[in-house]
């Protein structure tokens, strides 16, 4: 948003309205790092070869050995497979998991683990969930109404379905742009294209063109941040300020997404199949053509007139497309239907209001005719159902727009690839359009090709940086959206490079690991770099990093992390056995607090267990995301997140205290302990507690200090209970234990919520 302010401001200045501004990139591909092709370097000769287990530690060793550092020693297992769980499913290690881990001696005991947890079904739901951080999805469409998109969590589903099935990521990236051109055939393909209607949009805007222009601007920004990790929003209005992107560039990407057609509902089939399809209905078409268009003409002329009122703030060009017939309209009427029409709706009473006598009986003779016909309309091979986009055979025209004002087109533009960049032959650097199959224009097809060219200087390395920072917190490229010249360049530009080519051409020479995010996985888990130990700032220790790298750019040892809101939410829901793992399907309602949102409030799901899914599963509602999960920095849903933050604010410990909800999950991780130990025998209890709640067993310090508080609260609790006070209790209270001991109980383990150790892993 500042960047978008920025270049408004500047354009003001720089460029009197209705001038395209010169030229005045300060980087071009010639001397900036990120436009270089991806040459894989030597892996480096280090000193301490021994804790080499992977290329990544040389690259790490080469530039900690030059400051007089080294890796830190290997974490403990406990600590190791906690941090790994959450890494790859957001979900704390179970208490069988860790005895598993534990009692396994065997030298692929890790490699092991961590082929269990890639292949397991919550490895999708965690790494999906970043992919959606960076489309900016969600299920609502924003702006004040926020009105639902009922069918947007099948996008949510296919990349969850996705990061499972392993899909290259060259194929992810082309299902998403243009899956409908180039595999018609795969629904899930389909659904992908669903990314291409994540912008929000504003249901009543009174403006359609701009609505319009809105959308395609914010569509070519997402695109160039999401897999090109360049700010092409900055050049929407004037040359970019910093960038090798000139203003041109923006509109000649957006050029490849201009025939965008919004739609619910899409054919299913090879290309020969509905070519097929596409001549049989043609044919149908013509034959009813004079019978559709008669009963067409009829019903809007109706509509005018009842809705005479609701079509005043439209011009004649967006009332000419709402009036068309939708087989006939072009792809740029299409587009201006999508945003108008919802706001002309027209009750069938209002219609035949607005028809005579004799219209309302012709109407009635024209729809059984055409009733008669529809039953030998062709149907396609198969059909999907979700919010899809496709475009037509031809495209509304592209221009430069002076300012980026959508009412001052300059030049006509052709579809353009970035010109910084290039693929090493004039030939890949100028897009040759070719549709893939009849019924398309093919300029998705062709930008989905050039994007995932092996030869890309971007797009391997902006996701290999992706997911490096998910799994060290940071990337290698500081900000993920921006490989632009102000971000500070990368810290270990070899070891990006190494990664980016490994990622596309894989050392070991096996076609189907292309593009393998989950190899890409492989190679960082088990790496020297990521099993090290994490720094904890005791004050009886003091490695020469804390003063050469006090902010563990170089990796000298793991860095502690909070874990996102999700993994908060679902670890309070697995320590108190409550979680649903149940998967996919529409987003659940939670509870929310009491007199939260008058305005924004949504209806609770009525299953409780439902409400207890992952937080993945959560409506997605940008007016109002889920309090706990906003509370800990839940990113806002309107635009790309690069990097969540991690803040430590008051909400976030009075969330933690005084919640109902967080009190409701403290009484039933309290009677799931009671249920081992109805008697409340402390050091068993304490013992188990600790174990669930931090996957560790306590110290003889803390057992201790635990016995003590449950004393001491009992009671506390014993007082106020005579009283006449309420107090928690379990839900399953066992038989025989006094109340207060048991409601000690719940604030042990409400206090264990609370503490550092359940919201932060090393």
């Amino acid at each position: 948003m500042a960047c978008l302010l920025l270049t408004i401001i500047l354009a003001g200045i720089a460029a009197p309205a209705g001038a395209a501004e010169p030229s005045r990139a300060t980087s071009t591909r010639s001397d900036y790092w990120a436009y270089q092709p991806v040459v894989r370097p030597e892996v480096p000769t280090v000193q301490d070869a021994e804790k080499v287990q992977s290329p990544i530690d040389a690259f790490l060793l080469a530039r900690l050995e030059e400051k007089g550092l080294t890796l830190s020693p290997p974490a403990e297992k406990r600590e190791l497979l906690r941090r790994v769980k959450f890494d790859l499913h957001g979900l704390p290690p179970t208490t069988e998991e860790i005895e598993t881990f534990l009692a396994d001696t065997a030298p692929d005991a890790y490699v092991r683990l961590i082929d269990r947890l890639l292949a397991s079904p919550h490895y999708g739901e965690r790494w999906g969930r970043m992919w959606l951080d960076v489309v900016r999805f969600a299920d609502t469409a924003g702006f004040n109404a926020d009105p639902l998109r009922p069918l947007a969590y099948k996008y949510r589903d296919y990349v969850i379905q996705s990061f499972n099935r392993d899909t290259p990521y060259d194929r992810f990236v082309q299902e998403q742009l243009a899956g409908d051109e180039l595999f018609p055939e795969d629904p899930q393909a389909l659904i992908a294209t669903g990314f291409l209607r994540l912008p929000p949009d504003e249901s009543n805007a009174s403006n359609v063109l701009l609505a319009r222009q809105d959308m395609l601007n914010d569509v070519t920004a997402t695109v160039g941040a999401v897999f090109l990790g360049q700010s092409l929003g900055c050049a929407q209005c004037h040359n970019h300020k910093f960038d090798a992107i000139p203003q041109k560039d923006f509109y000649q990407i957006q050029a490849f997404f201009a025939g965008i057609i919004p739609v619910e509902r899409l054919p299913v089939g090879d290309a020969a199949a509905q070519y097929e399809y596409q001549q049989r209905l043609a044919a149908w078409e013509a034959e009813t053509d004079a019978l559709r268009s008669e009963l067409h003409e009829l019903e809007v002329a109706a509509r005018v007139k009842a809705g005479h009122t609701l079509r005043l703030k439209f011009p004649d060009v967006v009332l000419q497309a709402v009036d068309t017939a939708p087989e006939k309209r072009t792809a740029f009427q299409h587009q201006l239907a999508f945003y108008s029409e919802r706001q002309i709706v027209i009750s069938e009473k209002a219609l035949l209001a607005a028809l005579s006598p004799e219209q309302q009986a012709r109407r009635e003779e024209l729809k059984q005719q055409l009733n008669e016909k529809l039953a030998q309309r062709p149907q396609p091979p198969a059909a999907i159902d979700a919010m899809l986009a496709c475009d037509g055979t031809e495209t509304p025209p592209t221009h430069l727009l002076a300012g980026g004002s959508y009412n001052k087109p300059l030049t006509e533009l052709s579809p353009g690839f970035l010109s910084a960049v290039s693929l090493g032959s004039e030939e890949a650097d100028s897009p040759v359009i070719v549709p893939p199959r009849p019924g398309t224009t093919g300029r998705r097809a062709t930008f989905a090709r050039w994007i995932t060219d092996p030869r890309h200087p971007l797009t391997a390395r902006v996701m290999v940086n992706r997911i490096w920072q998910g799994h060290f917190g940071r990337g290698i490229v500081e900000n993920a959206n921006d490989f632009g010249t102000q971000t500070a360049p990368p810290t270990h530009p070899e070891l990006l490079d190494w990664l980016a080519a490994e990622f596309v051409s894989p050392s070991t020479g096996i076609p189907g690991e292309s593009w393998s995010i989950k190899r890409m996985h492989r190679l960082i888990l088990f790496s020297t770099a990521y099993q090290q130990a994490t720094y904890r700032g005791t004050a009886d220790e003091n490695p020469p990093g804390v003063t050469v790298d006090g902010d563990n750019r170089l990796y000298w040892h793991y860095p502690r992390r909070r874990l996102d809101a999700e993994a908060i939410r679902d670890s309070l829901l697995a320590v108190s056995g409550l979680l649903e793992t149940k998967m996919f399907g529409p987003g659940v309602q939670p509870d929310l607090p009491p007199n939260y949102s008058t305005r924004e409030a949504w209806k609770v799901t009525p299953d409780e267990n439902e409400r207890r899914r992952r937080s993945v599963y959560i409506l997605m509602k940008r007016n109002l995301p889920y309090p706990l999960l906003d509370a800990f920095d839940f990113p806002d849903m309107h635009e790309s997140c690069a990097q969540r933050a991690e803040t430590t604010t008051a909400p976030q410990a009075l969330m933690l205290l005084n919640s109902e909800m967080i009190l409701d999950y403290a009484q039933q991780f309290a009677s799931r302990l009671l249920k081992e130990n109805p008697q409340a025998v402390a050091a068993p209890l304490v013992q188990q507690a600790y174990q669930v709640a931090f996957g560790r067993p306590p110290t003889e310090e803390e057992i201790a200090g635990a016995e003590a508080f449950l004393s001491e609260q009992e009671k506390l609790i014993a007082a106020r209970l005579a009283a006449g006070e309420k107090i928690l209790l379990p839900p399953s209270l066992p038989k025989f234990l006094d109340p207060p001991r048991a409601a000690a109980v719940v604030d042990l383990c409400h206090a264990l919520m609370n503490a550092n150790e359940f919201t932060y892993i090393d």
